[in-house]
């Protein structure tokens, strides 16, 4: 069953179309890395499907509704997570405050629920000993596990991840995509913008290749990494695999 439907859609910014025509499905309890150099759409399709963006034309479905018609957006947010590239911690909140704010605040939850939901994702992402700490003492690796716990705090149906590890050092990469493999293995619905293709081979269910706004090919890992169609495609992967 499809969870995303994007058909159609097309965005533009100061006259600059950086979508043209997009269209692709995401099953519930898939995997979908969305690859292509910088610039490509990819995080701005993640936008509009988050309410960040509003599209110019098209349409997104996600669980059966279509996403124009929204009125309560932080109703919507419930169901679909997002976790960004610069972790976006509230710096003056201890861990364990930042994973209970949005309970308490949207999901109207008792402390005490909230507090035992985060500790049970913090301990999930390995981040349960620094549940006191403030997100200054913390490394680039452990503040983003802590955003993918505040994320799971709201037990989302769907988790969109922008370029998870792109602000992170190489070695704390490893440790933020372990913990994403862990909730693929859960049959957590997800839709990645990532660099990382090692992860997006194996990980993902599908990978949608995307080059100045357009989809120019989509498949499985294997048909995408070992036998692409497209041209760019091949090139693309040529140019990121060398240099990894």
């Amino acid at each position: 069953m499809s969870v995303i439907e994007v058909r159609n859609v097309r965005k533009s910014f100061d006259g600059l179309e950086v979508l043209k025509n997009i269209s692709f499905d995401v099953e519930k309890g898939e995997v979908v890395c969305l690859i292509g150099a910088s610039g490509s759409g990819k995080s701005t399709m993640l936008r509009c499907i988050n309410l960040l963006e509003d599209v110019d034309e098209g349409s997104i479905v996600v669980l059966g509704q279509d996403i124009n018609e929204i009125r309560n957006i932080n109703a919507y947010r419930r169901s679909v997570g997002m976790v960004f590239q610069q972790f976006n911690l509230f710096n003056n909140m201890n861990v364990l405050e930042n994973c209970i704010l949005a309970q308490v605040k949207v999901l109207k939850k008792e402390r005490k629920d909230a507090e035992a939901m985060a500790m049970r994702q913090l301990e999930k992402v390995g981040m349960k000993d620094f549940a006191h700490a403030y997100p200054a003492t913390l490394s680039g690796g452990q503040k983003q596990r802590v955003a993918i716990a505040r994320a799971l705090c709201m037990e989302p149906e769907i988790l969109l991840f922008d370029e998870p590890t792109s602000a992170l050092d190489p070695e704390m990469v490893g440790e933020v995509l372990s913990v994403i493999r862990e909730l693929a293995e859960e049959d957590m619905t997800m839709v990645v913008v990532t660099h990382e293709m090692g992860f997006a081979k194996d990980a993902a269910d599908k990978v949608v290749f995307m080059d100045d706004g357009l989809i120019l090919e989509e498949g499985s890992p294997e048909q995408i990494f070992n036998h692409p169609e497209n041209e760019r495609t091949r090139q693309f992967l040529s140019r990121i695999l060398q240099s990894s």
